[in-house]
């Protein structure tokens, strides 16, 4: 199987649906952020936390580029639902700096393996 053929069967085995469901997660972060929220923020933050562990432990991405990507989407998407959790619970501003600053990296890298995923599945002819 080439390498495009990979990635849409990870894609269609659940990848598609993983992805959806952070980008839900976060959404509704970045939603009980603004304005700030903090009963909410502490529910939203521990599922971005259950998200990102869910999709850590998933088949990883085919794509070795990709791969790498993603781990870097996780693994900063991970700090920023911890530091979120620990801000929503403190009121502590550090932590949403660092909450802030994590998903700015996450994001970044989430949606370049996002846009990858789309050009690959969009090319199905090979």
């Amino acid at each position: 199987m080439d390498p495009a053929a990979k990635v849409r069967a990870w894609a269609s085995a659940g990848g598609t649906d993983m992805l959806s469901t952070l980008a839900k997660s976060l959404g509704q972060v970045d939603k009980d952020s603004h304005p700030v929220d903090l009963a909410a923020l502490q529910t939203s933050c521990a599922q971005l936390t259950a998200d990102v562990e869910a999709a850590q432990g998933e088949d990883p991405m085919p794509d070795e580029t990709l791969a790498k990507r993603w781990k870097l989407a996780l693994d900063h998407l991970g700090k920023s639902a911890s530091a979120c959790t620990v801000g929503a619970a403190s009121e502590d501003q550090t932590s949403f700096d660092l909450m802030s600053a994590e998903m700015s990296i996450g994001n970044d890298h989430l949606n370049a393996v996002v846009k990858r995923i789309n050009e690959i599945t969009a090319n199905t002819g090979g």
